[in-house]
């Protein structure tokens, strides 16, 4: 950021707050002007023997020492000036300047001061934005970033901040402009390439992604991460035969990055390849026999093919080789649901409860199982599933599927109104959830709300017929396993 001390000599010499003689002052000047710092802080010493309530000399004072390089020196001059006169706005644009430098968070104050006077000031409103940048208040930053006006349009920093801060507010389709104008800012910069098409793709602009990463796959050499992107907006786009040669190119290009392997692999769960992603984990555990999340991965897609044996097998090892690993034990206990070994399922996600007590999906998976086992409204069991499905919801208050078991344990409960408010909520959070429509539908029924379920239930039908369409298009193209001596196939 530029200095905030705009025009300050003049506003210096020229300002109701001065009482000094204007002769000696006006040499003060000239000797700042000619940069004889050293000079002009003698000058104003004398002067300010013969008029120390002169909030403009204090000001000029703290200009000198700031040059000099006595910033601590320099500050106390600024407040001296404030002080005598709380509105003086030189002075409160040097502290704050000052302040704003050390990122001191006194600066926020004096900059909201300088506001307070000079409402459309860009720059204390970038600065403001930058401050709440660093202290992790993205709704204050991005509302300051955006008061900035064109200040920060040329600004890679300011920018950058401003565009990952809508990011994490869930604004990407804010952030696209944003990191667009970084990129024509940096048109060589791969990095800032990159971003603006993880943000496109955030904001399901699956052709402009596609669009803005394919230059960074076509260089030589090709960059794996930007093909591990890019094979995710083809995917997305539904272009599954390109999603496929570019994730294979990911892990040509740098075959010692687990995520690659994984990505490959959640792509064959979405197109039920089950085998396929197998394989392609197995050929990644030969290069990174270490790798925690691939045996994760691995024990994930052999419960979709029924082998549970193996699938536990890989899952203990995954937890051997990273104790900490997040889904380990919750995909363990989800294997056992599935498989409707409700005991088992209710015993693995307990023990991980001990060593996660605030993993929210283990807590959702708990409500869950005992719900399946028949805890009944009223009984111990019930109570339990209720609080874990509660805890889920606390500990993530976005967790579409932990909020519709706790509508549903609250429709069996008899508490219809507030069923409806967390089925309502849950399909907020994940408006193409069909079991979370419905159980809203079946809550506003028993509540005797007729007239707002003709709408819903035409909603209903019509997310069925996207999800049909939906899993035809996503089983149109086979993934079949390809050998070296064979020619691809997609």
């Amino acid at each position: 950021m530029k200095p905030l001390v705009v025009a300050l000599l003049l506003l210096a010499a020229n300002t109701s707050a001065q009482t000094g003689p204007q002769p000696r002052k006006q040499s003060i000047i000239s000797e700042l002007r000619a940069g004889k710092y050293g000079s002009a802080q003698n000058l104003l010493e004398q002067a300010l023997k013969e008029s120390p309530r002169d909030a403009s000399l204090w000001t000029l004072r703290g200009f000198a020492l700031s040059h000099l390089g006595k910033q601590k020196a320099a500050l106390t001059a600024y407040k001296q000036a404030i002080e005598i006169a709380p509105t003086y706005l030189p002075a409160l644009e040097g502290a704050a300047q000052i302040e704003y430098s050390t990122s001191d968070p006194h600066a926020s104050a004096l900059l909201k001061k300088i506001l307070a006077i000079r409402p459309d000031d860009e720059t204390s409103h970038a600065m403001l934005g930058a401050l709440a940048f660093e202290h992790g208040d993205c709704k204050t930053a991005t509302k300051e970033f955006r008061q900035s006006g064109q200040l920060i349009h040329s600004r890679v920093k300011p920018l950058e901040e401003y565009g990952s801060c809508l990011v994490r507010l869930r604004r990407p389709a804010d952030a696209v402009p944003i990191f667009q104008r970084l990129q024509d800012l940096q048109p060589e910069n791969n990095d800032a390439r990159y971003n603006l098409g993880l943000v496109q793709l955030l904001a399901k602009h699956y052709q402009d992604a596609i669009a803005t990463l394919a230059p960074l796959a076509s260089k030589t050499p090709a960059n794996a991460d930007s093909l591990d992107l890019l094979g995710e907006a083809y995917e997305a786009a539904m272009d599954t035969p390109k999603a496929v040669a570019t994730l294979r190119q990911a892990i040509v290009t740098d075959p010692d990055v687990p995520r690659y392997y994984l990505d490959f692999a959640d792509l064959c769960m979405a197109h039920a390849a089950y085998q396929v992603g197998i394989d392609m984990v197995n050929a990644g555990l030969k290069r990174l026999p270490r790798s925690a999340q691939l045996y994760l991965a691995r024990g994930i897609l052999y419960i979709e093919l029924g082998k549970y044996d193996q699938s536990d097998r890989d899952f203990a090892e995954a937890e051997r080789l990273d104790p900490h690993l997040r889904y380990g034990g919750t995909v363990q206990g989800l294997a056992a649901l599935q498989q409707n070994n409700l005991p088992h399922a209710e015993k693995i996600i307990r023990a991980r409860l001990q060593k996660t007590p605030d993993d929210a999906f283990l807590h959702y998976l708990l409500g869950e199982t005992l719900t399946k086992e028949g805890a009944s409204a009223g009984s111990a069991r019930f109570k339990e599933a209720f609080q874990s499905a509660q805890k889920a919801v606390q500990l993530q208050p976005d967790f579409a599927r932990a909020r519709d078991l706790l509508g549903r344990l609250l429709l069996e409960e008899g508490k219809t109104t507030e069923a409806i408010r967390q089925s309502r909520l849950a399909f907020q959070q994940d408006p193409t959830d069909q079991t979370a429509l419905y159980h809203l539908i079946l809550a506003l029924r028993k509540g005797g709300r007729k007239s707002e379920i003709l709408p819903l239930a035409k909603k209903l039908a019509k997310l069925r017929e996207q999800a049909r369409l939906k899993k035809a298009a996503e089983h149109k193209y086979a993934l079949i396993e390809v050998h070296p001596a064979k020619k691809s196939e997609h």
